[in-house]
């Protein structure tokens, strides 16, 4: 039997996926532009969910990292209109590959690794933000590869860590691979009907007991009524 039957096997490389495309630099920047449109987030969403049915849904690993490399060209082009010339696809088609091989053995290893350096990038992205708000002028620094990965050797491997401090993975995996739980909208007050004037704002001055004015604003609606 598989090990991807097992729910921690599939919550491990869920979460490893999501933080693999967090750490993407190119997809991060199709985000960020919105060069896919409105609905970017979204397509983030799909190629995580497509990336995981190729090898979560199999008894045994049929894809290859060259089939994810091509994916993900063929997805920043169609879906971003990106023609990316930086080779990040086929990193991460070699990252994903590995880590679907490892997951489907047992060794959650190095989607551990990938968790904890995103996050890890996520809490440093956090501190210089904060930091450009007290310094004005600042620029943040980026990596200029086409995937920013602390740990990665020359030949292109990753240095094994462990991650501390985490979540669960199966609660990072269920997280959006962009951005955080949408905001909640204000409430707008009704529409005005016909014939009913806007609300007008009284203010009301009274006097406390140490004799200082306060302010009350008092809102009343008039209708006039339409006139047949």
């Amino acid at each position: 039997m598989s090990a991807f039957a097992q729910n921690d096997a599939v919550a491990e490389f869920s979460a490893g996926v999501t933080a693999t495309l967090r750490r993407w630099t190119a997809l991060r920047a199709a985000i960020d532009g919105e060069w896919g449109g409105g609905d970017c987030r979204s397509k983030a969403e799909a190629i995580r969910s497509h990336i995981l049915s190729m090898f979560v849904t199999s008894p045994t690993i049929k894809y290859t990292a060259t089939d994810v490399e091509d994916y993900l060209y063929i997805q920043m082009e169609e879906s971003f209109c990106c023609q990316l010339e930086d080779g990040s696809p086929q990193d991460l088609g070699s990252i994903i590959y590995e880590m679907a091989v490892k997951c489907h053995g047992g060794d959650y290893t190095l989607s551990r690794t990938m968790v904890d350096f995103a996050e890890k990038e996520r809490e440093a992205l956090q501190k210089k933000m904060e930091v450009k708000v007290l310094v004005e002028g600042e620029d943040f620094e980026e990596d200029e590869e086409g995937m920013d990965v602390e740990g990665m050797d020359e030949g292109g491997s990753l240095e094994q860590s462990t991650t501390a401090g985490m979540t669960s993975m199966a609660d990072y995996a269920s997280q959006p691979v962009f951005g955080g739980p949408q905001q909640v909208q204000k409430e707008l007050p009704p529409p005005r009907q016909l014939g009913e004037e806007e609300v007008v704002v009284e203010k009301e001055k009274i006097v406390d007991e140490d004799g200082f004015e306060q302010v009350v604003r008092r809102s009343k609606r008039k209708n006039k009524g339409v006139k047949g």
